[in-house]
């Protein structure tokens, strides 16, 4: 589904936040962030508020232990449920993919801190995406629910609902709602002990994608293989612009490809590492996005101008796991670097 908003160089958190306060990393995003905010997950509060545990929570015959940071389906139980699930998932009851209110509190205080009278352009989502999911979550003898087809059918109709009504929830507070499916695992479809080859990982991709009907993004880390990627039915690519960026460029064809058609590319430009970002000033990394743009231009044959209004700032990773002083400074210095290239492109009104 086409964006019903312009990126325009908007900065965007990815990912969640170690905050252990849902009222301080609510009050950080519309700061930094106020026309795009994130529901954040937010692991420094408890596992249960970790991305693996709101993308699992609630499907059946799942465990998830706090201790060791795992999810894990009792195989039996799973299968009785799925029929239930899938009963669910044929009826498009979306009420059947709620997330907890103590697991999503980041949601709520994000929408009391939200003003009424200015709402955002958009809202972001994140979900752990099916791929991702399906080799996290694991049987009682920890073997990944991607190896039984039946349990990983029944995963994907789990995360369709959740899906659904994430989009359900965000759209009451804003006109446009983009759902970003994190994928840190996609680079190991193919790989010997993935249970998952590419072809398998893109069918799940695009039957999530295609069913949802909304607004969908891929977040991905490391190196992308970005002619398959931008073949799925996915709006949005986010990817590690600060490390990663050569692959896109080769890819150019491609990418022009999906830039005409409507799609928008997040910009990892800024880094998820306390002695990285050190070194930089919003100077610096606004100049290297601009040189990454020139080159992608020029192999790609399409002009500057859209490639950049259709761009999104945002880290090379998540900013869960660093301390929070320094995910802090990540965040505004996203924001930073949107600002300098707004006004040089002259993006402010868009």
């Amino acid at each position: 589904m086409p964006l019903s908003f312009t990126p325009a160089c908007l900065p965007v958190l990815r990912g969640g936040l170690p905050h252990g306060s849902v009222a301080a990393a609510a009050a950080l995003i519309l700061a930094a962030t106020p026309e795009l905010p994130a529901w954040p997950a937010l692991p420094g509060r408890s596992f249960r508020d970790s991305a693996l545990a709101q993308a699992a929570v609630g499907f059946p015959g799942l465990n998830l232990d706090a201790e060791r940071e795992r999810a894990a389906v009792e195989r039996a139980a799973g299968e009785r449920g799925a029929a239930r699930l899938g009963l669910a998932y044929l009826r498009g009851e979306t009420a059947h993919g709620a997330i907890p209110a103590d697991q999503a509190a980041a949601l709520s205080e994000l929408a009391r801190q939200i003003d009424p009278q200015r709402r955002p352009r958009a809202l972001k989502g994140e979900l752990l995406g099916p791929v991702s999911l399906s080799l996290l979550v694991t049987d009682e003898r920890e073997r990944p629910l991607a190896y039984d087809l039946a349990l990983r059918e029944a995963l994907l109709q789990h995360l369709s609902l959740r899906l659904a009504w994430q989009h359900e929830q965000l759209s009451a507070y804003t006109d446009a709602v983009l759902i970003c499916l994190d994928e840190p695992f996609l680079d190991a479809l193919g790989s010997p002990l993935c249970p998952l080859d590419w072809d398998d990982g893109a069918e799940l991709l695009e039957r999530l994608i295609g069913a949802a009907g909304v607004s969908c993004a891929l977040s991905l880390i490391g190196a992308v293989n970005w002619n398959a990627v931008l073949a799925t039915p996915a709006d949005v690519v986010i990817f590690d612009a600060y490390e990663q960026s050569a692959g896109l460029i080769q890819a150019a064809g491609a990418a022009t490809g999906f830039l005409d058609g409507g799609g928008a590319i997040g910009w990892g430009i800024v880094p998820a590492d306390p002695a990285a970002l050190d070194e930089e000033r919003p100077e610096t990394l606004a100049r290297r996005f601009e040189r990454m743009v020139e080159y992608l231009s020029a192999a790609g044959g399409l002009d500057v101008e859209p490639i950049v209004a259709a761009a999104l700032i945002t880290t090379n990773g998540s900013l869960a796991q660093l301390p929070v002083a320094d995910a802090e400074r990540a965040l505004h210095m996203c924001a930073a670097v949107s600002r300098l290239l707004r006004e040089k492109y002259r993006l402010s009104n868009i």
